[in-house]
């Protein structure tokens, strides 16, 4: 019988030969390596091993390492610099934005709106979302769209690019006041823009220019310096805000800047905003409203001007207040200059031509020009001799156009002391002195002569200096000067001079080195004319919050009273309105109510020429405004300055009425 066929599970087995088990060659102290005879084949081959283990051993190596490597990396990232790393990559996707608050607008006292708030478009840079320094290619691109669209050099460009601080997400500006065309190309190549942003600026647009341009003043960039100083007293301020410069732009500048808001957004990867995510609105500055009414105020600019014109001069100022509040109403100073100017940027051929004009536009003269008062200082002399008892209303002084005084070092030596009228006044009172302005009888009251006892230099520096000459009246405007009372200290130490009785001479009729300002003038008026009590001026009445609907009006504020008597100032009143009656000022009799008021002509300029002065206040029983007018180097108060303040009372008064009569047209 046939065998079966059983492999023998030793044995490889071919179509041509079998070759036994007992042939195979083991060697188990090696893996994986059997001896393997191939058909055909003389010698017999090795099975090599899948894997070399000496290799795979320095693979294992070099594999921990790196992850060790990365697992140190990663613990660097996530735990080291975790929330560092979470913050800016919270900053680069969401963003605060700080929201401007609308700045607070000023009226007149009428609620004439006399300047808002208009957008003004600048260009600026995100740093952060900015294309690097190394990326030329990309900066080229947006410095060519830059020079085309706003014409914006792209040498300019590049220089400011390399000054930003890439780590920042503080806007930069490069280009302020564009136009709103311009601004919208931009807007519309945004993609193309990467890091560039078109800020809307709020600025101010004042209406009235020259006619308010030394009250409210203007608004500008907020300087380091500035920034530095508010960070100190710990307001918050940003780098590129606009802020009060001058005038009431900056003395309420914590009124009308309102609170900051806030915005945060999402944005992309140009950094451009996605979605707004939560908004706290600012809140408005308040509101201001002036004592002063526009068409006043127009008027009496009109007619300063037109009077200075005539009289060969440039510069004049004028200033009228209530004297019962301390409320200004007429604040001019000519010449003006456009406030507009510096709010949109003024470039610096305007404003070298504004700071090199002689005539000096830029000073506020009512607050900060200084000048000799002249003879508008009796009333004050007056007051000062009738309460020290020098004087009273019946004592009468020859003016005999001139004093005589020897030198009391040498008696051959006479002095000459002369009245602007040489061949005399004759006897001179208290009102007739005043009204006709005699310099003789004021000598006598300032320094005395021969037997008469006058005021001498101390007192009559402490009844200036009740008044407020000397020091600042506090009204509510940047830059006021205090002027100058000479003393016989200020004199040696100043001048290394003596003080001698010819100093109380002109001390007493308002020359030698006494100066004063146009709105002092003014206060001792109101003062006198109110019967003794310095109001602090003011020029804003009231503020007023419109969301919360709120007015707050400010009080009349009392500086002195109660300094000289009540009769005193009655006689002093009655002799100005002798001006007007029989004196310098008597071609206002014509005028609709009864004024009473003193003339000035005040030598400057080594006494070749002279300013021009007049004040006064109306209706003479009830006093409702006092005036003060000057023409700088005009000539003569009573041809210069007294016709124009006899134009601006007239229209004052008549003004009234018509309002009046229309109130009652209205209520009949």
């Amino acid at each position: 019988m046939k065998n079966h066929f059983h492999p023998d599970p030793f044995e490889f087995q071919s179509r041509k030969n079998v070759i036994k088990g007992s042939d195979v060659e083991r060697d188990y102290g090696r893996e994986w390596e059997e001896t393997l005879v191939d058909a055909g084949a003389s010698e017999p081959r090795k099975i090599r091993p899948l894997f070399n283990m000496k290799k795979l051993k320095w693979l294992t190596v070099v594999v921990l390492v790196f992850l060790g490597m990365l697992l140190t990396r990663l613990v660097d990232l996530q735990v080291v610099h975790g929330e560092e790393f979470q913050k800016k990559s919270y900053e680069n996707r969401y963003r605060e934005h700080v929201l401007r608050p609308p700045r607070g607008v000023i009226y007149d006292s009428k609620r004439n709106l006399l300047v808002r708030n208009v957008p003004r478009f600048d260009v600026a840079v995100i740093p952060a979302d900015f294309p690097k320094i190394g990326e030329t290619e990309k900066l080229q691109q947006i410095a060519q769209i830059l020079e085309a669209e706003i014409e914006h050099s792209q040498d300019e460009f590049m220089e400011q690019v390399t000054r930003i601080d890439y780590g920042s997400y503080r806007p930069v500006e490069i280009r302020e006041n564009i136009t709103r065309e311009q601004a919208l190309i931009l807007e519309s190549k945004q993609l193309e823009l990467p890091g560039i942003e078109i800020q809307k600026t709020p600025i101010r647009k004042y209406l009235f220019g020259e006619d308010f341009s030394h009250i409210l003043g203007y608004i500008g960039r907020i300087s380091e310096i500035e920034v530095d100083e508010k960070e100190k007293r710990k307001e918050e301020y940003l780098r590129n805000d606009m802020v009060g410069k001058s005038g009431l732009e900056i003395s309420y500048e914590d009124v009308l800047r309102g609170k900051y808001g806030k915005q945060q957004v999402e944005v992309n990867s140009w950094g451009k905003i996605k979605k707004v995510l939560a908004t706290k609105e600012p809140h408005p500055g308040d509101d201001i409203i002036l004592s002063i009414d526009i068409d006043f105020q127009k008027y009496v600019r009109e007619k300063l001007q037109e009077g200075a014109f005539r009289a060969g001069s440039k510069k004049a100022s004028a200033v009228a207040i209530d004297p019962q509040t301390g409320d200004i109403l007429a604040f001019v100073s000519i010449p003006s200059f456009d406030n507009n100017l510096f709010t949109e940027g003024i470039s610096s051929e305007d404003y070298k031509k504004l700071l090199e004009d002689e005539d000096k536009p830029l000073i506020n003269r009512p607050i900060a020009g200084v000048y000799p008062p002249g003879s508008i200082m009796k009333p004050v002399v007056a007051l000062g001799a009738l309460q020290e008892g020098i004087v009273n209303d019946q004592t009468t002084i020859v003016d005999r156009g001139k004093i005589e005084i020897a030198s009391k070092y040498d008696p051959d030596t006479i002095y000459k002391f002369v009245s602007w009228n040489l061949s005399g006044l004759g006897p001179m009172n208290l009102y007739s002195a005043i009204a006709k302005s005699s310099d003789i009888y004021f000598y006598y009251l300032g320094g005395g002569f021969e037997d008469f006892e006058g005021l001498g230099a101390e007192r009559l520096y402490d009844y200036y200096e009740r008044f407020l000459l000397g020091t600042k009246t506090g009204i509510d405007l940047p830059s006021e000067s205090p002027g100058l009372i000479p003393t016989p200290e200020w004199k040696q130490k100043v001048k290394n001079e003596t003080w001698n009785l010819g100093d109380s001479y002109h001390l007493a009729i308002g020359q030698g080195d006494l100066l004063i300002t146009p709105l002092q003038a003014a206060v001792f008026t109101a003062t006198v004319a109110n019967g003794g009590t310095v109001y602090k001026p003011r020029i804003v009445k009231k503020t007023y919050n419109y969301q919360a609907n709120e007015i707050r009006e400010f009080q009349p504020q009392v500086l002195k009273d109660n300094f000289v008597d009540d009769y005193n100032y009655d006689m002093v009143q009655k002799a100005m309105r002798e001006t007007i009656l029989t004196g310098s000022g008597k071609s206002l009799n014509t005028l609709p109510v009864e004024i009473a008021g003193k003339t000035g002509t005040a030598q400057f300029a080594n006494n070749t020429k002279t300013h021009a002065w007049f004040t006064a206040f109306a209706p003479y029983d009830n006093p409702e405004i006092a005036l003060v007018v000057l023409v700088e180097g005009g000539g003569e108060g009573q041809e210069v300055a007294v016709p124009i303040a006899g134009e601006i009372l007239k229209w004052y008064f008549e003004e009234k009425e018509n309002n009046n009569n229309d109130e009652e047209h209205h209520e009949g």
